[in-house]
């Protein structure tokens, strides 16, 4: 069996509480669909976390992060979260 997940949106303790829910039902393999950045407060540790699971696909929140033209086509509150997370990323150390 295995569990898919997308759209976390850097909400580290909601992506907690559902990676936990999903050891306890035993399941060992875990499909990100990608965005788990834009709007919330943890951008970092959502993408450790969802990198480390091996198969984690890039959303278009990650897509406008990496390319910043894409970002043009987001809304102004999804656009300013991305410019938000990048200013971020960019502030920490490679991990």
């Amino acid at each position: 069996m295995q569990a898919i997940i997308s759209d976390i949106h850097a909400n580290l303790e909601a992506l907690k509480v559902v990676l936990d829910d999903i050891r306890d039902q035993k399941i060992k393999e875990i499909v990100c669909l990608g965005d788990f950045i834009g709007y919330g407060p943890n951008p970092r540790e959502c993408i450790d976390l969802c990198v480390g699971l091996n198969c984690a696909l890039k959303g278009n929140h990650e897509e406008a992060l990496m390319e910043e033209f894409e970002a043009q086509n987001f809304n102004p509150k999804a656009r300013s979260a991305i410019e938000w997370t990048r200013a971020q990323l960019s502030m920490l150390s490679p991990s």
